[in-house]
């Protein structure tokens, strides 16, 4: 049995997986957190051209939608110039 849980307070920022790339870390949001008798597991939106696998994941943090996307934009270029 599991349940999953929203990863976006209602009075807060969002919940992001910093994921690494070759291009460097990108924040991924979190879409939801899937509590099991294991564990917690965050499941993570889709960002094209970013492997989420477990092993790309080095922490969650929160930060607000416009430095998220601030980041990814800025990780997209990095991607473009190499």
């Amino acid at each position: 049995m599991s349940d999953g849980f929203e990863a976006v307070p209602e009075d807060g920022d969002p919940l992001y997986a910093m994921v690494r790339t070759p291009h460097g870390l990108v924040p991924v949001r979190v879409a939801s957190l899937i509590v099991t008798e294991e564990g917690v597991t965050a499941e993570l939106a889709e960002l094209k051209g970013v492997d989420t696998s477990p092993e790309n994941v080095t922490t969650l943090c929160r930060m607000s939608r416009d430095e998220a996307w601030a980041r990814v934009a800025a990780w997209s270029k990095s991607g473009e110039s190499a």
